[in-house]
């Protein structure tokens, strides 16, 4: 009855799971999931009486369901699509949940998340859309953030959350460091002329890829912001280093050319565009080009996204490069506050990919590290004793495949970590 109960549970969840489009968004795929769940847990309180062999039959039939591969090739979507479905509940919108609500979905979450083998994919997922929530002031609630991030923490220890508590510090201590900056402008008797806070984050906590950021050349009106804070910083912290990630950056312009002011929210791209327009009604990509020092396509992006709200109209052409772009003169709107959209870029399948790629990478890390820390301690090992002992490690975060950890104990052969033990095949030896 045992085995009837699983392979029937198994059956049914992935018919249920295999019938949705991914495209219908993450809500139906773990909306689903929860109900096989919560369906058969019931069946098995009601009939067996909660028998630890059925409600262990439950949980073996709900790891093949939550873990099933379209493609075998590929990992499963549903770590990606669960720290997707985290993200559209912790995320401001018009359909907030209320407290309790909001409590007992991110319960419900836990449930679906003991089940995920690749648990370092969820987790390479959420740190990206949480650094987002937070740079942008985007979460429902800082205290169902921490709920969220100490439920992870009981299910899979502190190591996991490491990463997520310091980006939680970090945005506190910014706070902070914004006061003493303002204290600091105070005591020097100095004026920015602009409203100007900002975030210290650090790299080794942030997901913040740095790969395809464009180099700027920051507008005249915040050099002496960005160069105050840089003297402000180097005098408190000796030695660290300050990267300016402008791409994530946003400011609040007032536009006073028409016949009612209005306060856009743009980002720093944008705003670096139209600060142009102080001295100029009309001008040539190339012009905007040598200012901003964008580049192109970026600097495409940012002129369509200002043209899409009517900022600016551009010259008649196909090549956008070849185009004038000039002040709309006539711009109206009902609002007087605007935010012109692109602070927050959708995910394309390119970022997932490329997600998924350093996700990868860190694994490769994470094994080499496990083998060195126990070949450390055992000095000598078999080939299948050291394999089971890795597989053993790494089962809480992932299942590593076997070729994998063959790479990775031939790439730790090379860099002299360990050897293979002289007048045996399968033996390796730690070198100290």
């Amino acid at each position: 009855m045992v085995t009837e109960l699983e392979e029937h549970i198994t059956k049914t969840g992935l018919q249920a799971i295999k019938s949705i489009k991914v495209e219908n968004g993450p809500q139906q795929y773990v909306d689903e999931l929860l109900d096989i769940h919560r369906k058969f847990s019931d069946l098995i309180k009601e009939t067996f009486r909660d028998d630890p062999a059925f409600i262990s039959a439950l949980d073996k039939a709900c790891t093949t369901i939550v873990n099933y591969r379209q493609d075998p090739r590929r990992s499963s979507k549903s770590p990606e699509l669960l720290a997707k479905y985290c993200d559209s509940i912790l995320k401001k919108s018009t359909k907030n949940l209320s407290d309790v609500e909001l409590d007992e979905k991110l319960s419900d979450i836990i449930i679906i998340f003991k089940y995920i083998d690749d648990k370092d994919i969820f987790q390479k997922f959420y740190s990206k859309m949480l650094a987002k929530r937070l740079i942008h002031t985007l979460s429902v609630s800082m205290d169902a953030e921490e709920g969220m991030i100490s439920r992870l923490k009981h299910a899979c220890g502190y190591e996991y959350t490491n990463k997520l508590h310091r980006m939680f510090t970090d945005i506190s201590i910014s706070s902070d460091l914004n006061s003493s900056f303002n204290d600091f402008l105070s005591n020097a008797d100095v004026s920015l002329g602009v409203g100007f806070t900002l975030f210290v984050l650090q790299s080794g906590a942030w997901p913040l890829g740095q790969t395809s950021i464009s180099p700027l050349s920051i507008p005249q009106e915040l050099v002496k912001s960005v160069q105050m804070f840089e003297q402000f910083y180097n005098g408190r912290f000796n030695g660290r280093k300050l990267t300016w990630l402008q791409h994530l950056s946003t400011g609040e312009v007032k536009v006073s050319y028409l016949k009612r002011p209005y306060f856009i929210t743009v980002t720093t791209y944008q705003m670096a565009v139209i600060l142009l327009y102080n001295e100029k009604t009309s001008l040539h990509f190339s012009d905007i080009l040598e200012q901003t020092q964008l580049i192109d396509k970026e600097l495409v992006r940012t002129l369509q996204s200002l043209a899409d709200v009517r900022l600016i109209t551009i010259s008649e052409g196909d090549d956008p490069m070849a185009c004038t772009y000039s002040l709309n003169l006539d711009f109206s709107s009902k609002r007087t506050k605007l935010k012109v959209t692109a602070a927050v870029q959708r995910e394309t399948p390119q970022d997932t990919e490329q997600t998924l790629l350093s996700v990868d990478d860190d694994r490769k890390m994470y094994l080499q590290a496990a083998i060195v820390r126990i070949m450390k301690s055992r000095k000598v090992l078999k080939h299948n004793s050291l394999m089971q002992e890795v597989i053993s490690q790494s089962s809480a975060r992932f299942t590593p495949s076997v070729a994998m950890i063959k790479k990775c104990i031939e790439a730790l052969i090379d860099k002299q970590y360990i050897e293979r033990r002289e007048g045996s095949k399968d033996e390796y030896t730690y070198m100290a």
